[in-house]
């Protein structure tokens, strides 16, 4: 099997461009579990992070004549990852059902059942106020305030500068803490606290 790192990296990088299917899986092996783990801290939904990190794996050998190999690999699977997630959000934004599944499986997380109805009003607050930020600056968002990722982090996963982050969380919090002022009634913050929700 070729490997990755190393001096046998442009080999196996040639021979990856070259459709060659061992130099794939040693990609698939040596990525599989960390974009699987970045892709459920983001979806809190194995079937969605299975399919997404299956879709990422898809999309590199689509692309494989692509690659840079000047690039950091795990940089480019980070930021397909990251693009098909919010390609996911994008699509459940347009469909009930899909939000709906999104929030079920996040509520199997919670801990305090007679907090259920307070937290569905508040998941349904957020959400609201979530989907009225720009895609970007909603990955950004919560990538960083809802993940506890870094900004360097958060630029790496999507392919953006950390300037464009810091950016982005500043004109997100403003318009968040605005918004979500206005229902001091919701329990907002155990939301915040426990899921990523847009």
């Amino acid at each position: 099997m070729l490997r990755i790192h190393g001096n046998n990296r442009k080999e196996w990088l040639a021979a990856l461009k070259l459709g060659d299917h061992q130099a794939f899986e040693s990609l698939y092996l040596q990525y599989k579990r960390q974009i699987y783990h970045n892709l459920y801290r983001l979806m809190h939904h194995h079937e969605v992070a299975e399919e997404l990190t299956h879709d990422t794996f898809l999309k590199v050998w689509q692309l494989r004549e692509t690659l840079d190999s000047d690039r950091s690999i795990s940089a480019f699977l980070q930021k397909i990852a990251g693009n098909l997630a919010m390609d996911y959000y994008r699509r459940a934004a347009r469909d009930k059902r899909m939000q709906e599944e999104l929030i079920r499986t996040a509520a199997l997380h919670d801990p305090a059942p007679g907090e259920q109805l307070e937290r569905a009003e508040s998941q349904a607050l957020v959400r609201a106020v979530l989907e009225r930020l720009p895609p970007k600056r909603r990955a950004v968002f919560a990538l960083c305030r809802l993940e506890g990722k870094s900004y360097a982090e958060a630029a790496e996963i999507l392919g953006i500068g950390v300037g464009t982050v810091n950016d982005h969380i500043v004109k997100a919090t403003r318009f968040l803490r605005a918004e979500l002022a206005k229902h001091p009634d919701l329990h907002i913050l155990v939301v915040f606290q426990t899921a990523f929700y847009f």
